[in-house]
């Protein structure tokens, strides 16, 4: 019986992070049969059947078996229809090599013995082991254990533990049979059968009796699966109507803000687009940042030389040396990158291409470089965030966030109580409110405009005819240009001939004669500075008789 539900791994898909097992290849156990044959001395022979069905090419298969306190597991081996595989032991996992492609099916038959598995009391003799606990990584598809005694039995009692509680019987000639069906990962169970003492005439007798307890354990168990039912029949009377009603108050409240943003997105694209270089509003680099992406490349680099041109912070002398003219900006990223470019790269007054390329090959200089460079874009979006082109509605998102973390707490309490697709919709819609309190800032209607205006001339420029570029003012077409170079460098690349022949200005001022090899130049540089196994694992033996272990392959 699944008693609990792991808090952490709710936590983590609430925030967006979905652990997901990870095997280097993918698998599945479809059935698991495991006959456990008890001798007279107290030992145990093991059989283990596993059938594996693959979606990979693979070399073989794992098993993880941890002894109890007190036994050992001795002679462990695999074969396949009778042929023995190859074992090795690493860390405590035994690995059995039988490799196979993709699509095959295979059966391994497994077989050790557990030295003193068997304890003997006054009143009965004891196998209680785990073949499995929370360290096991793979699910079961149907799992079978079969316990038989040395001979037949008549006063055999049996228990299961957790994931095998309920799944025990007893057959005619008296050997436990635990019937368990599919059992997920992460999951503990234990076995535990009581047979006559006399069975076992040379095993080593203890002090005691064992079946009282056994009753015992079969009470409380019993007393906390009655519990158990009474607290799910509660979460089912007040989780599910929680949930239903709290989740369709959010959606329709997700869907009238989702209308709301998108009407106004939708009154600002119904007006007829005409080509123009939209008036400035924010640097160039900010433009990038706020209508194209949010991850400035390395163009947008090249994009910001530009700007710093047009402002007359920095002259080009040649193709590929820059001049620093002043130092003020209007931004503190521009003052930013002009410290990276002239100060840690030039002598402090200009700069080269040249410079730039042997800098960045310098792995000593790639955590300045790569400082510098987070510097820079951590300004650009300072600068976007200070022209207020996003709402802020921060009672709403306080109110998101309060549900959020009652859908948190349902999630919490309908898992518990096993209410697994309920569970499921509660952790949906406490993301989707987490998603509104930490995110949800629509833009302002300028802020569409800004955006839709931009984006359009960037597609228009793809086939702008010349002479509408040639009606442009010199300052609109380095603004055009620079935006073109950082959002779509294979327009500007293609667009350059046309675009960067030579025009004066009265400052001395020019575009830069190659764009394309100044970006290819921090292209590079950006790669440069940035350039800089499977199967199960034993586990601790968590089960409450002792033992534990799991399954994988590799």
């Amino acid at each position: 019986m699944k008693r609990k539900i792991i808090p952490y791994v709710l936590a983590f898909i609430l925030v967006g992070l979905i652990p997901a097992q990870v095997y280097a290849i993918d698998f599945d156990i479809s059935e698991v049969r495991i006959d456990v044959q008890l001798n007279t001395d107290g030992t145990a022979e093991v059989t283990e059947q596993f059938t594996y069905e693959f979606d990979d090419d693979f070399n073989g298969i794992t098993r993880s078996l941890i002894a109890k306190k007190g036994t050992a597991i001795d002679n462990f081996s695999a074969a396949e229809n009778g042929k023995p595989l190859k074992v090795e032991i690493e860390d405590g996992v035994y690995q059995i090599y039988r490799a196979g492609d993709d699509g095959d099916t295979i059966e391994i038959e497994l077989s050790y013995a557990i030295t003193d598995a068997v304890e003997k009391f006054e009143d009965g003799a004891q196998f209680y082991w785990a073949f499995f606990d929370e360290s096991n990584e793979s699910e079961y598809g149907d799992m079978t254990i079969t316990v038989t005694p040395p001979a037949p039995a008549e006063n055999t009692e049996t228990l299961g533990y957790e994931e095998a509680f309920g799944t025990e019987h007893v057959t005619d000639d008296g050997a436990a049979v635990f019937s368990l069906g599919y059992v997920p990962d992460g999951e503990n169970a234990n076995v535990r059968a009581i047979f006559e003492p006399d069975l076992f005439p040379d095993a080593a007798q203890l002090a005691g009796t064992v079946r009282d307890d056994l009753a015992k354990d079969r009470v409380n168990l019993e007393n906390e699966a009655a519990a158990f039912a009474k607290n799910q029949q509660t979460a089912k009377n007040v989780g599910i109507p929680a949930i239903a009603i709290g989740g369709v108050l959010l959606l329709a409240g997700a869907l009238a803000l989702w209308l709301r943003a998108s009407q106004r997105k939708r009154q600002v694209r119904k007006t007829p687009y005409e080509f123009f270089v939209p008036k400035e509003s924010m640097s160039i680099p900010a433009l990038l940042y706020f209508t194209n992406s949010v991850f400035l490349s390395p163009n947008a680099i090249s994009a910001a030389i530009m700007e710093l041109m047009r402002k007359g912070n920095i002259r080009q002398l040649t193709g590929d040396h820059f001049e620093l003219i002043h130092r003020k900006t209007d931004h503190a990223h521009e003052a930013t990158l002009i410290q990276l470019l002239f100060d840690r790269i030039g002598d402090g007054q200009e700069f080269t291409l040249q410079q730039v390329e042997e800098f960045t090959k310098n792995e000593l200089n790639h955590a300045e470089y790569n400082d510098a460079i987070a510097e820079w874009n951590k300004g650009v979006s300072l600068e976007v965030k200070e022209k207020d082109y996003y709402e802020k509605h921060t009672d709403l998102r306080g109110v998101a966030g309060i549900l959020s973390a009652v859908f948190i707490g349902l999630a919490i309490y309908t898992g518990i109580y096993e209410l697994f697709p309920w569970m499921a919709a509660a952790i949906a819609l406490a993301m989707l409110a987490f998603g509104v309190a930490i995110s949800y800032s629509p833009l302002t209607l300028e802020g569409h405009e800004i955006r839709f205006n931009w984006r359009n001339l960037k597609a228009a420029m793809q086939n702008l005819p010349a002479e509408q570029w040639d009606r442009l003012t010199l300052d609109e077409k380095q603004r055009a240009y620079a935006y073109l170079l950082g959002s779509d460098p294979k327009t500007a690349e293609r667009k350059a001939a046309a675009f960067t022949s030579v025009q004066a200005a009265a400052d001395d001022s020019s575009f830069v004669m190659n764009p394309i090899f100044l970006t290819a130049i921090f292209v590079s540089a950006g790669s440069t500075t940035t350039a800089s196994a499977s199967g199960g694992t034993a586990g601790s033996g968590a089960g409450v008789g002792g033992g534990g272990g799991g399954s994988g392959a590799f």
